[in-house]
């Protein structure tokens, strides 16, 4: 028995007098008494903000360019990367010290904040120095400064989440994963059994409006049954529900009204991105490639045989294209005129599907074919040669007043050099066909002409704008685009993917998205204001409970998990009900639709896609607030002293 007793009582570790005199203290069983601050947690917490603030973003660009990964994908890649980078030093943190590391975490974001600040000094002064701030610059550098402050404080999060864990299984100095006394003890503390839930899913599957008004009626029975027996002087029982559980409803109600509102909005937002996406890259193709010069592509021909040789590229057609203006009698429009090739541009585009009825695409190259317009233009050219075909958008005959076979003028000012200078030059076309695209911008100012016709017309010769690309999946242009450039050995040859052709409008929808989410957020933030509301009135209530637990042994971090977990499980039932109520409201949305005008928008009826990584992210966000949520009504729970719990008995 000797000499097993250090197996079982083993020396206390080596630290301050402090440490070895905690149990007399009366904070718990046998748990050491960390200093206030730890230098060596300070360290590691400030390595893993920083490394994981500023390696994500390189990371995301790394995954995206080399790796050809969605952009999409990429950051999730990166975020969960930086988020297990950040946690790892922040549980390293948390066992240097024995503590949770609040102040370390507190003092490492105010050191990160510092750094942005003293850096946005010094670019601000030299940018003084030289010209001033412009206004553009100043909102690009309030993006980057607000980019930066919020990648500190998500990687100041995951430090200190990862602390908290590390601390809840490794605080008494061995490692504890058992919770099922803890779980137990929540559970009764809560006092959501399995019938309460039930009723819960009930109340949402069914509809929430149809379940309250069946709670009503229910209360209404109950009272007035209630008010009878008092008027016959009878006493009538009636089951009133536990503050408790009161307060763990509306946690859990909150919880998943955050849920379901930012889940919609997201799914919608979502939907009208897609629906943009597939009409932009209906009437586009999924990339360019160009040459170094103003229309001086030549040997073209021999460009394309190689561009279709790239593995991913499924078509390729030419394009020229200029700015011009529309005219008819006295109406003027202007456009851009972009000359096609009728045979190769359904390959990458869905022009040829998009042209309404009474039209033909492949007019363009048999101008013959185009039925003469009732009222015979004037200026008609003599017998044996018609005038050469145009294409145009619904909105842009509408504002013209022409239908096919009526004629219109091109005026373009790249015309001959006079006396006087350029000369515009100016043509006559006849329109072929009209398409709809249901983008007003494409159907208001584009114009198609065959690709020889636009080449007399602008006098190009054989040089040509470029070629249009259509790749095998879309998410993937950018990086196949890249082989494009490689396989044509690069400059002067360059290539511009749908993303870079149209950054500023998809930079809005996101941004716009981004914000959207912010905002709604905010309902789950409050709802978490709820849930330490609720676990602080646990707390006072279950003082004497606590004060009995820690008197029988139980250490800190065991106090700890058992409020830890109570707001989990608020958490996650609240997150479950909200996805639940989204994914039905989606359904709901979809199925039966919401009308829109479509005069006002591009669309008849509200477009919902639903995004299962952002639901995901959705539930973890909503979760990792949860656990946040608990931690001070949990370390509140920890630190009260038997004595005092136990004092008024």
């Amino acid at each position: 028995m000797t000499e097993s007793t250090p197996t079982i009582a083993p020396p206390a570790p080596a630290g301050p007098p402090a440490a070895r005199t905690a149990p007399a203290t009366g904070g718990g069983a046998a748990h050491p008494v960390a200093p206030v601050f730890s230098t060596t947690a300070f360290l590691l917490v400030l390595v893993g903000l920083v490394g994981a603030a500023t390696g994500a973003p390189l990371l995301q660009a790394v995954l995206a360019g080399r790796g050809g990964l969605p952009p999409a994908l990429a950051m999730a890649g990166a975020v969960l990367v930086a988020s297990l980078f950040a946690a790892g030093f922040g549980a390293a943190a948390a066992l240097a010290a024995r503590r949770i590391g609040f102040y370390e975490v507190t003092a490492a974001m105010l050191a990160w904040v510092g750094s942005v600040a003293l850096r946005v000094a010094v670019l601000g002064s030299q940018r003084g120095a030289a010209a001033g701030l412009e206004g553009l610059e100043q909102q690009g550098l309030l993006v980057v400064v607000l980019g930066l402050l919020g990648a500190g404080a998500l990687a100041a999060t995951a430090v200190f989440v990862g602390a908290t864990l590390a601390y809840l299984v490794g605080g008494t100095g061995r490692l504890d994963l058992s919770v099922s006394f803890e779980f137990y003890v929540a559970r009764s503390h809560l006092k959501l059994t399995r019938r309460t839930l039930l009723s819960l899913f009930a109340l949402v599957v069914t509809g929430i409006l149809p379940g309250l008004l069946f709670l009503f009626v229910r209360s209404l029975v109950a009272d007035a049954r209630e008010r009878r027996a008092e008027r016959r002087g009878l006493l009538l029982g009636r089951r009133r529900m536990a503050e408790t559980l009161l307060m763990t409803l509306i946690s859990i109600g909150g919880v998943a009204i955050g849920v379901w509102a930012l889940t919609v909005v997201l799914s919608v937002m979502n939907g009208f991105e897609g629906d943009l996406k597939s009409r932009i890259l209906g009437q586009n193709a999924h990339g360019i490639l160009m040459k170094a010069g103003q229309n001086e592509f030549t040997g073209w021909r021999q460009v394309r045989d190689q561009v279709l040789s790239v593995p991913g590229v499924v078509g390729a057609t030419p394009f020229l294209y200029n700015e011009v203006m529309l005219s008819s009698g006295q109406r003027l429009t202007g456009a851009l005129l972009k000359g096609i090739d009728p045979a190769t541009i359904g390959t990458v585009t869905d022009l040829p599907a998009s042209v309404e009825r009474g039209g033909n695409l492949e007019w363009l190259s048999s101008p013959e074919l185009i039925p003469q317009s009732p009222l015979r233009d004037l200026d008609e050219p003599p017998s044996g040669r018609r005038l050469a075909g145009i294409v145009v958008g619904r909105e842009m005959a509408r504002s013209l007043r022409v239908d096919v076979g009526d004629q219109v003028n091109v005026i373009s000012p790249f015309g001959d050099l006079g006396p006087a200078g350029p000369q515009p030059k100016s043509r006559a076309f006849r329109v072929a066909a009209i398409f709809f695209s249901g983008m007003y911008e494409y159907d208001a100012k584009f114009a198609y002409l065959d690709l020889d016709e636009a080449r007399r017309f602008f006098g190009t010769g054989d040089g040509i704008t470029g070629l249009e690309l259509k790749v095998s999946d879309v998410d993937r242009a950018r990086a196949i685009l890249s082989r494009v450039s490689a396989t044509l050995g690069g400059w002067p040859y360059r290539t511009k993917d749908w993303g870079e052709l149209n950054r500023n409008l998809f930079s809005a929808l996101r941004m716009e998205k981004l914000v959207m989410a912010v905002i709604l957020g905010f309902i789950v933030l409050v709802a978490s204001f709820i849930i330490v509301a609720t676990l602080i009135m646990l707390v006072l209530e279950k003082t004497r409970e606590i004060a009995v637990l820690k008197s029988m042994g139980a250490g800190i971090p065991s106090v700890m998990k058992i409020f830890v977990i109570e707001g989990i499980v608020i958490g996650a039932v609240g997150t479950f009900f909200g996805l639940v109520l989204g994914y039905l409201t989606c359904l709901l949305v979809g199925d039966v639709g919401i009308p829109l005008d479509p005069e006002v928008y591009y669309i008849d009826n509200l477009p919902v896609r639903i995004d299962p990584s952002q639901w995901v992210m959705v539930a973890l966000m909503s979760l990792a607030l949860a656990f946040l949520a608990t931690i001070y009504p949990a370390t509140k729970a920890a630190r009260l002293r038997p004595v005092d719990g136990l004092r008024s008995e």
